[in-house]
């Protein structure tokens, strides 16, 4: 059984195992020694990089049947050491006075629906529950799946439920689409009154100014690093990665206030 035929086996996301190969072609030949895996894999740049490459050997290791105990140590502590860099931002974010915090702005996403704001509202929901990108809000809002086709992002609005799919974002090349079922009573209200989220020919960036405008102006990018600043885990950021259709190194190096 080759490698690739290996992670397969193991139910993994068709990324993740692209990722893997990739890992293992980038790595070069991989021999007997740990303590030689470790010093190569040191010579990576950041913890995440360094991380990914680590359970991509050990994953290997598995395949052909050679410990690799060495290598789990090891991404326990790289695992420790990203966790430790994060409450780090997370401490400096915090003290930066000019941003809201999370509870500020989903005080103000309660109060655009309280006022009848119905697109404010669902574009402040999906910044703070899926941290999307300004072009996923382009979404058509239907009421049966067989409106719906695979090149353009919906809402399809059930009786107690709305599934966001989006087909149409930044890495959906890589990442493929992606489906999101919504039960909250407030987004199915509100969804419901709207036809479009946002059209194509929509000035994006305005709408989002105005939207926010109570709470400074922030932009879809900041959200997202204030949503992050909140969830500054190994978990958490895996579930903003999984959510938002980028690596956990891109959030990491990318996606940080200083």
């Amino acid at each position: 059984m080759s490698f690739i035929q290996y992670l397969e086996s193991q139910n993994l996301h068709p990324t993740t195992v692209k990722t893997h190969v990739r890992n293992q072609e980038n790595f070069g030949k991989i021999g007997r020694s740990q303590k030689l895996m470790v010093k190569k894999i040191n010579e990576y740049p950041t913890w995440p990089r360094r991380l990914s490459v680590a359970n991509t050997l050990s994953k290997y290791l598995q395949h052909k049947n050679q410990p690799n105990d060495e290598i789990v140590a090891y991404i326990h502590e790289a695992n420790a050491a990203i966790q430790k860099d994060a409450q780090t931002r997370q401490q400096t974010m915090a003290e930066d006075p000019t941003l809201p915090t999370l509870k500020e702005m989903k005080t103000h996403m309660e109060n655009l629906f309280q006022n009848g704001d119905y697109r404010g509202f669902c574009i402040m929901y999906l910044f703070l529950t899926f941290t999307v990108r300004n072009k996923d809000l382009v979404a058509k809002v239907v009421k049966s799946k067989k409106l719906s086709n695979e090149t353009e992002n919906f809402f399809i609005v059930g009786r107690k439920r709305v599934i966001y799919l989006r087909n149409k974002y930044k890495t959906a090349g890589i990442y493929g689409p992606k489906l999101h079922v919504i039960t909250n009573p407030k987004f199915h209200t509100a969804i419901s009154h709207l036809s479009d989220l946002l059209k194509p020919t929509d000035n994006i960036d305005r709408v989002i100014k105005k939207i926010t405008e109570g709470i400074g102006g922030v932009t879809e990018s900041v959200i997202a690093k204030i949503v992050l600043r909140e969830n500054n885990t190994i978990k958490g950021l895996k579930k903003i990665s999984n959510n938002r259709g980028t690596d956990i190194n891109t959030l990491i190096n990318s996606y940080n206030i200083t």
